[in-house]
This record gives structure tokens, C-alpha cells and sequence, in this order.
């Protein structure tokens, strides 16, 4: 799998004075290290100021990176002779892996913090969901010897799906170049804070979050920290679970026959059917204490569609 890894990171010196060496001579800092000297710190201005005075970022693509996925997948179909069929899976499975960039060509900087060491990067890749279950049903009315019933009720035919799955893993960004090596950015957030609580959670997750509106509670943030200066949080990489999806979807159609050649479809569709709330992630940068955990937003209500198609 493709990741990066970052060649000219930003060195943390300490934060007593110091003289760095720069392309215009020496330069004394109160503070040694800060997030305004960054690239004066990095490890090849540190070396030759002049020769490296127009690099910051030097990201290099690396294919080293793994990842491994492990499923349970049952599935069962059912198939009644009045004209219903019922399908079934339900997959439990975790996907373990070193932070990715996929296949797309990502910014430079977006690499893993502990660039010595990807495996302390390692943890649950961003697609996995530990469950999923699908379920779908299809029936269609029978052909009724009564003459008014079978105009009326006969072919007829109905379907529905059921989908649900566990949330996405998140990865809780420090929001702040703690570190002070000059990688802030990336996907997942390469600057994690520390858990000081056990449970990550809020006690009054997925309720209204009181005298702010509108939103929804979902993490604590009393449980992280940030880390000092100098150094990473304690958190691993997408760790914390977001919200659980689900949705209820139907569709009841049927042909009317026009002529021989011509025929009239109609359909009836609704997603989201008992019109639910279903969250999105909430914001998960710590240095953003106004929606951090605070989920702002949902997924569409229920949406209706009806359709009419003359096939000839």
C-alpha cells in the first residue's frame, strides 16, 4: 500500500535561547523551537542552511506500507412459493493497516508523525466496519381468480432493503503542530492528542447538546489533552467509533399492459422510509473547542419519488 514518509522534518531543539545557522547567518531565537522557525529547524537546513534554504516539505512516496482484512460472511436466501424471495448477509470483519494515501497523489506533508516508526501508525483502516447487515425482501401480489381483484391487485410487485453497519473509524487530530516537526496536515490527522479518560465518549451521547443548538453530543472533551511541546499524543490512529449507519428503502411497482407492444410502468420509491435521524461524523480537531465531538449535521430525511414509463 502506498504511504509517505516525510525526509526533512522540522528537528525539535528545546525551548531554551538558542543561534540556528540560516541562509542569512546566525539568527538567535528566544525559544528555540516554535511554529515560526520551522524550516530552520528542518534537518537539512540544519545540515546546509544555503544549499537548503528553498526546501521545506520533502515527502517521499513509499509502497511498504500493509494492510490485512479478516471476515465472517454468512449469507441465506429464502424462497416461498407465493412469489417471495428474502436475502440475507451479515459480515463481521476488521481491517488492520499503516495509515494510506490510496491511489490519489497526496500533499506533501501528509505523512505519518512518527516517521522512524510507521508502526506506531498502525490501527484500523478508514474503511472498516466491524458489522453489516443487509436484508432484502421482494414480493409480488398473486394472480386472483376474481376478476375485479385481478385488475386491481394482481402484478403488483414490492421491494424492500434494509442496510446497517457500525460506524466509521476516526482518527482525534491535535489540530496544533505540538510535535513542532512541521506535519499538521494528512489523512488520518498525523498529530493526535492524549486520552486521559477512559471512555472518549460523552454520557449523554446522541442527545441535544446543552445551550448550544442545534447539534449532538458524541465525544467528551475533557477526555483528551493536548501533548507538550516537543512531543505525540498517546492516541492511535482511528480508534474511536463514529456513528452507526442504517436505512429502510422500498419501491412498489407494477406493468399495466397498453397494447401487445405497449406498456405502462408504474413505480413508487422511498428511501429512508420511517424517516429517521441518521448522524454524520462529528469534527474531531481538539484546537477546535466549538464543534469538536459535536455531530453538526445528518444524513438526508426520507425522500419519495414516484415514475411513470410507457415502454413501446
Amino acid at each position: 500500500m502506498w504511504t509517505l514518509v516525510e525526509l526533512n522534518p522540522a528537528i525539535f531543539l528545546g525551548t531554551a535561547p538558542c543561534t540556528l545557522n540560516t541562509a542569512s547567518g546566525l539568527v538567535s531565537y528566544p525559544v528555540c523551537s516554535t511554529t515560526a522557525n520551522t524550516n530552520q529547524r528542518r534537518l537539512l537546513n540544519l545540515q546546509n542552511p544555503l544549499a537548503a534554504q528553498n526546501i521545506s516539505y520533502l515527502t517521499q512516496f513509499d509502497d511498504g506500507a500493509t494492510q490485512s482484512y479478516h471476515g465472517l460472511i454468512l449469507s441465506t436466501t429464502v424462497r416461498t412459493a407465493r412469489n417471495v424471495s428474502i436475502n440475507g448477509n451479515y459480515t463481521w470483519s476488521h481491517c488492520i493497516g499503516d495509515s494510506t494515501v490510496g491511489n490519489v497523489v497526496a500533499n506533501p506533508g501528509a505523512n505519518y508523525p512518527h516517521m522512524d516508526n510507521r508502526r506506531l501508525d498502525r490501527g484500523n483502516c478508514n474503511g472498516d466496519r466491524r458489522h453489516i447487515v443487509n436484508l432484502t425482501v421482494v414480493a409480488q401480489t398473486p394472480r386472483f381468480n376474481n376478476s375485479t381483484l385481478r385488475h386491481v391487485g394482481t402484478g403488483w410487485s414490492f421491494s424492500t432493503i434494509y442496510r446497517y453497519s457500525t460506524g466509521q473509524p476516526l482518527s482525534i487530530a491535535s489540530g496544533l503542530d505540538q510535535a513542532l516537526n512541521g506535519v499538521v496536515v494528512g489523512n488520518p490527522p498525523p498529530q493526535r492528542p492524549s486520552q486521559v479518560l477512559a471512555d472518549v465518549f460523552a454520557s449523554e451521547r446522541g442527545s441535544a447538546c446543552a445551550n448550544v443548538a442545534p447539534c449532538v453530543t458524541w465525544l467528551n472533551p475533557t477526555a483528551f489533552a493536548q501533548p507538550a511541546l516537543g512531543t505525540l499524543g498517546n492516541m492511535g490512529v482511528l480508534n474511536v467509533a463514529g456513528p452507526a449507519f442504517w436505512q429502510l428503502d422500498t419501491a412498489l411497482s407494477r406493468l399495466f399492459p397498453v397494447t401487445e407492444r405497449q406498456k405502462l410502468e408504474v413505480r413508487a420509491e422511498a428511501f429512508n422510509l420511517l424517516n429517521g435521524v441518521r448522524f454524520n461524523n462529528p469534527p474531531v480537531t481538539l484546537s477546535s473547542p466549538n464543534t469538536f465531538g459535536r455531530i453538526l449535521s445528518a444524513q438526508d430525511p426520507r425522500i419519495m419519488q414516484f415514475a411513470l414509463k410507457w415502454v413501446f
